[in-house]
């Protein structure tokens, strides 16, 4: 007896370009540890052409061939063209994963699957920070708003009830959130998500409808920015051009204008799976001091990172990092409000209220070991290169 055959499916000689990138879980992994790789090693190669005097374009999504003179005329010696060669390589490596745009739809997959932004809410709403923040409970963030509090002890009857509602409760503000590296508009829509309430009255009926008033859900005032936008709304912006905080300018009142609150302090820092991304150890160190000083006092900064950059890293182990973020930034480690997962570690970190002068409470500790990145584990499974230096001035301010 024959048996019959079974007809395949003729399968493409190659799959069409980015679907995978799009919908497998795996791909997206194989593309953000790929471009990782690149693009460190693509920093290295650039480092060692720049101290050989070569003119070599930062950006890392152009790719430039090596040629024998430079921009000014000038011939070239040999290995000046081969670590310009060098470069153009790691650069081609990065354009057959697709760049830095395909890396960013991977990152949105990835997100899609596991939401840090429903974790942040979900911290913020447990604070009661979602209804946002009582104007008087936000004394602190600078010398300035130290006097306002004094000042308010004596105000007037009259401006107290200024300060307060109808109903005698106090007036609350927007909570001020900075995204850094965001590659989606989760947070974007979740402040500019609205309700609407309607009030009924008792003089048409017992059901008469007197007003109909549209509110927003949450009261959040977002700034997303990426070096990268994805979304007209996301502001194209390296973080570390972000200009501080003006110490003149204070979160203390209820002005809501863009100018008088472009210098202002944060409340919130989402920092999540940027750090990693970030290509030597002294740029970490001085991404986790930028979040530390664009907070206020009593602000905090939401940072998640693989954790095979603390558990396989012969640079860095998670008590050594824990060290870092709190003797050395200064920040305070909420733990109670962390959570774990198999491949993700999470950190709610608080900048310290501040005592009476205006300083910190003391957490940070100083030890020029910080500075360096000594190897401290060694066998064949540390074969992550994670590390973060520190440099004093950075901290300090």
């Amino acid at each position: 007896k024959m048996t019959k055959k079974r007809m395949r499916t003729p399968r493409p000689l190659a799959p069409p370009p980015q679907s995978s990138a799009l919908r497998s879980r795996k791909r997206a992994r194989q593309v953000t540890t790929l471009f990782h790789k690149y693009t460190r090693e693509r920093d290295a190669a650039v480092a060692r052409a720049s101290a050989g005097g070569c003119p070599v374009d930062d950006d890392v999504d152009e790719v430039r061939a090596a040629v024998d003179v430079d921009s000014d005329g000038r011939s070239m010696s040999a290995r000046q063209v081969a670590l310009l060669d060098e470069v153009n390589k790691w650069n081609s490596k990065i354009s057959e994963i697709g760049g830095r745009e395909e890396y960013q739809r991977a990152s949105q997959l990835n997100t899609d699957l596991f939401s840090t932004s429903k974790w942040v809410l979900g911290v913020m709403g447990r604070w009661g920070w979602l209804d946002g923040l009582k104007v008087s409970s936000d004394i602190g963030s600078s010398s300035h708003c130290r006097r306002l509090e004094s000042d308010m002890k004596t105000d007037s009857a009259e401006e107290n009830r200024r300060k307060r509602g109808k109903k005698g409760k106090l007036q609350r503000r927007d909570v001020r959130l900075l995204e850094v590296g965001a590659i989606n508009t989760q947070l974007l829509d979740a402040a500019a998500r609205k309700r609407t309430t309607k009030d009924r009255g008792t003089s048409g009926g017992e059901n008469a409808i007197k007003s109909v008033r549209t509110e927003r859900v949450y009261r959040l005032d977002v700034r997303a920015i990426d070096i990268r936008s994805t979304d007209p709304r996301i502001q194209q912006m390296d973080f570390f051009d972000l200009p501080l905080p003006d110490p003149n300018q204070t979160i203390c009142t209820m002005a809501d204008d863009a100018a008088s609150s472009s210098r202002q302090a944060y409340d919130a820092i989402v920092n999540s799976m940027v750090i990693n991304c970030v290509t030597t150890p002294a740029e970490r160190g001085r991404m986790l001091s930028l979040c530390y000083r664009h907070l206020r006092p009593g602000g905090v900064c939401f940072l998640t990172l693989p954790k095979l950059c603390l558990i396989q890293s012969k640079f860095t182990s998670r008590p050594y990092f824990e060290e870092i973020l709190t003797k050395g930034v200064g920040f305070e480690i909420l733990g109670e409000v962390g959570r774990e997962s198999p491949k993700l570690a999470f950190f709610v970190l608080r900048r310290p209220k501040g005592g009476e002068d205006g300083s910190d409470d003391g957490i940070r500790s100083w030890d020029d070991k910080f500075a360096r990145a000594p190897v401290i584990r060694r066998g064949k499974k540390f074969r992550n290169t994670f590390a973060v230096t520190l440099n004093k001035e950075d901290v300090t301010g």
